[in-house]
């Protein structure tokens, strides 16, 4: 049983490549005379506009979110816990828009890439302390849709494999893939929250931080 599991677990680190799928096409007439064609090109022409405006809006975000993030590592690293929502930037006309900080910690992992930073910030065992891994075990479908497989599973694992594999059922390319796993290391819970704390109240570090965070840490303007 421990062979089976390691194996699943090695295997969950190897990224299978993407099929590419052929495209199905419907030709319809023209724009002027066919009611497809003419929504056809209508919904071109709204997606290029949808786009433009879309372009415009992403470039005064920008602004308004560079200046959202400094007053929030201020505040934050200033008060040693996350300033209270909701967040909004408000011009002199009362106009306002929202600032988000969401905690995503536990629904992404985290990369290499960000654990040299957070290492580099913090030191080794300090960034450590910061991520928990956790793996997850499943079952593939397609091997448990053979005829048979399901029943045996269901009495005895261990028994069952041995048992289909020398019976035929599966041959031992199936009977080892039978088994997945999936990998992930998360930040542990909170650590958004304890974030000021964590490196000291140093807004320097506060924003190298919550960058290293990445989506575990999403923040964006909404108006």
């Amino acid at each position: 049983m421990a062979g089976l599991f390691s194996n699943a677990v090695a295997k969950s680190v190897v990224k299978k490549p993407k099929s590419s799928k052929p495209a199905t096409i419907w030709n319809v007439g023209d724009p002027e005379g066919d009611a497809v064609g003419k929504a056809v090109h209508e919904l071109k022409e709204l997606g290029a506009q949808e786009k433009a405006i879309k372009a415009k809006k992403g470039l005064f975000s920008t602004i308004v979110l560079k200046h959202a993030m400094e007053n929030h590592v201020a505040d934050f690293c200033a008060l040693g816990i996350q300033p209270a929502t909701p967040l909004k930037v408000r011009n002199s006309d009362g106009e306002e828009v929202s600032y988000i900080v969401q905690d995503r910690g536990g629904q992404y992992d985290v990369k290499p890439e960000q654990v040299e930073i957070l290492e580099q910030l913090l030191g080794e065992e300090a960034a450590a302390e910061l991520m928990y891994s956790e793996t997850v075990y499943g079952f593939n479908r397609d091997v448990l849709a053979i005829p048979g497989v399901s029943k045996e599973i269901e009495a005895a694992l261990g028994r069952a494999i041995t048992k289909l594999t020398k019976a035929g059922t599966l041959t031992g390319e199936q009977a080892d893939e039978l088994i997945t796993a999936k990998m992930k290391t998360s930040f542990k819970p909170g650590t958004l929250a304890r974030a000021a704390s964590i490196v000291g109240n140093s807004t320097t570090k506060l924003a190298q931080f919550l960058d290293a965070m990445g989506s575990s840490c999403c923040r964006y303007v909404k108006s």
